[in-house]
């Protein structure tokens, strides 16, 4: 998973709490083998870009332009992301900006996951509003392909998205046999669920994910936003 602002072209303000991290893996015929509840404890921080920090036993990568806003601990359980035009990492172009964190942690593909945590969106216009001026994408929260063991660049397949102030659901997959690459046009994206209300600031927002990453007809996507479902999608 990673946690962050990514965008093209922007100017932003993004403050995110973990709440609480539950990974569940199911063991034979769907029953429970074992399940994992990470304390929200954030400690060895540092907002560096090209180091680690702990929270609870998980590992975190840190990955910000040399910026002393980017990102930063305000609380024991908070982190806030601040992310400026031209705030890109040490591997990214200049037309991506980003202030972002991603966990050490792998699953198997076929694993059901849940995933629980709290984010907050800060006031940057007048009136309390919102402002996204991103020309693209602008990624709060994404579950990422590892692309390590892959070889090759790809875009995540569940990512929370701000499209203009509003929240939304976007999902991708790539046929069986294709590369997923980003450069090899077979990936395809679907909007599963867009807020028809701009997101209220300066509030914690809850965010509830179940998910089976599986390229057949076994995979699923489950998501509340503030105890209210909003997605349910297999395929």
């Amino acid at each position: 998973t990673a946690l962050g602002a990514d965008a093209s072209d922007q100017r932003k303000l993004l403050a995110e709490g973990p709440s609480a991290a539950i990974d569940t893996v199911a063991g034979a015929n769907g029953s429970t083998a074992s399940t994992r509840t990470a304390a929200p404890s954030i400690t060895s921080f540092s907002g560096k870009p090209r180091t680690r920090f702990q929270i609870g036993e998980d590992a975190y990568g840190v990955h910000v332009a040399d910026q002393s806003y980017s990102l930063t601990n305000p609380a024991p359980q908070t982190l806030r992301f601040e992310v400026h035009k031209g705030d890109y990492a040490w591997y990214d172009s200049a037309s991506v900006d980003r202030a972002e964190i991603n966990s050490a942690v792998t699953y198997p593909a076929g694993t059901p996951i849940t995933l629980t945590y709290q984010f907050m969106v800060e006031a940057n216009g007048s009136n309390g509003a919102f402002v996204n001026s991103a020309t693209g994408w602008f990624i709060v929260g994404q579950w990422h392909n590892d692309d390590d063991a892959s070889g090759v660049g790809t875009s995540p397949p569940v990512a929370l998205n701000m499209q203009g102030d509003h929240l939304q659901v976007l999902v991708r997959y790539c046929p069986p046999g294709k590369s997923p690459s980003n450069g090899a046009g077979f990936v395809v994206t679907k909007t599963l669920w867009t807020d028809p209300t701009p997101v209220v600031t300066g509030q914690y927002h809850d965010v509830k994910v179940q998910a089976r990453f599986s390229n057949d007809a076994t995979g699923y996507l489950k998501v509340w936003i503030d105890a209210a479902p909003v997605v349910n999608y297999s395929g």
